[in-house]
């Protein structure tokens, strides 16, 4: 009978050492990782306008349910694989031009995205109730204006970032591309927005809406856009669009557009409610 007691007490006491060991595994359970979005800048260095292109840095985490809901991070970018310096370079055989990573604006040296506990990027993943759960950061990669010209191609680097927890301990690695295109090329700087469209059935008046984005082509360089399409129909209403310009020469800067929307006045529509809410997705295609 004793020793029926006895081997009872040491089953509960072994249970009891199990069920610790889980909790504190779980607790240690949060795991993440970071990555960043490769960041290709088109550039013209006899332009004296500095070239600022923004990327997107996101730590992604799971955790276990017993785990915290809140994990904070630290974030650093060295300074590429050709650096002069603390300075970033990108490279094509043995000529380079100057790049430098942001945090924020202003562009100051205390606001570099560096390496330095006050120079890394900073935030907070919060999971809520889910088990999964990112957070994003964008930073600036900034290509000062009228460097000395060398010749024109595909000027690349690569940058790798740490990923450290709270504590200063690092969690994660990863690295990033950066590409600088001299040769002729090129790119939407600026995302294209949404046009919001509010409209009353048979109003008297028409709708207008517009949104505007940057197209940076390489100096010199001619080149046209367009759209997938000029009109549509959307909730029974018919809408129109057009583009302040489908054609110009490029800077090697920025330049402006706006998409132009309208829908004419006096439409029914096919709403059945108070409100009613729709979309539908146009594309921009730049040809050179």
């Amino acid at each position: 009978m004793t020793l029926t007691i006895l081997l009872r007490i040491i089953s509960g006491l072994a249970f009891f050492a199990i069920s610790v060991f889980s909790a504190t595994s779980a607790f240690a359970a949060i795991s993440c990782s970071v990555s960043v979005t490769p960041v290709s800048v088109v550039y013209d260095p006899t332009v004296a306008t500095e070239n600022i292109t923004t990327g997107t840095v996101t730590v992604s985490c799971t955790r276990a349910i017993s785990d915290p809901t809140t994990f904070n991070y630290t974030v650093a970018a060295n300074n590429g694989l050709q650096p002069t310096g603390a300075t970033n370079r990108v490279q094509l055989g043995v000529n380079r031009y100057l790049y430098e990573l942001y945090r924020t604006a202003p562009y100051v040296n205390g606001n570099r995205w560096q390496t330095n506990v006050a120079t890394r990027i900073s935030g907070t993943v919060n999971f809520g109730a889910a088990l999964a759960a990112s957070d994003s950061k964008s930073f600036d990669l900034r290509v000062p204006g009228s460097q000395t010209v060398v010749p024109a191609g595909i000027y690349t680097d690569s940058v790798t970032v740490t990923m450290r927890n709270s504590g200063g301990t690092t969690i994660n690695t990863s690295a990033f591309g950066v590409t600088v295109i001299t040769t002729n090329s090129c790119q939407l700087s600026t995302p294209l927005g949404n046009i919001n469209f509010n409209y009353a059935s048979f109003q008297v008046t028409a709708a207008a809406a517009n949104t505007t984005f940057r197209a940076r082509c390489t100096s010199g360089l001619p080149y046209t856009l367009a759209l997938d399409a000029t009109s549509g129909s959307l909730l029974g209403l018919n809408y129109s669009l057009s583009l302040s310009s489908t054609s110009t020469t490029g800077t090697g800067v920025a330049q402006l557009f706006t998409i132009n929307g309208a829908i004419a006045a006096g439409q029914a529509g096919t709403c059945a409610g108070a409100t009613c809410s729709g979309s539908q997705g146009r594309t921009i295609t730049v040809t050179y």
